[in-house]
């Protein structure tokens, strides 16, 4: 039996997940200026985010793309998109704050537009 559908399926709802809420906490912090403190709303991006990267590893694993392909470009912008955010909800309700906040949901829409047409790098 191939988990391989399950997987993915899990994979891209973890990555809805993880991106609206950021989008949501994001607009509340950086955009509305409001504390988000509740324990949960803490907690649970980081529970979500550690399934996602285990899904999207085990996926990697389990299909074996090259690393230098779209695989590589999609890794680094993940990464982009990490050091945005953080400095985005760093730099609060600023101009430079919204700015970043709004970089990082671009590079977040770019990630997903690349995972969903694995472009040919050349």
């Amino acid at each position: 039996m191939s988990y391989y559908p399950l997987l993915k399926h899990a994979h891209i709802m973890l990555a809805l997940i993880s991106g609206l809420g950021f989008a949501l906490r994001g607009f509340v912090q950086v955009v509305l200026d409001r504390p988000v403190s509740h324990p949960v709303i803490r907690v649970t991006p980081h529970i979500i985010d550690t399934l996602l990267l285990a899904s999207g590893i085990t996926l990697w694993l389990l299909v074996g793309w090259p690393f230098l392909s779209w695989l590589g470009v999609k890794i680094t912008l993940i990464v982009v998109y990490i050091v945005l955010g953080m400095l985005a909800f760093r730099g609060g309700h600023t101009p430079r704050g919204i700015l970043l906040y709004l970089l990082s949901l671009v590079v977040f829409v770019t990630i997903a537009v690349i995972a969903v047409h694995k472009p040919a790098l050349y």
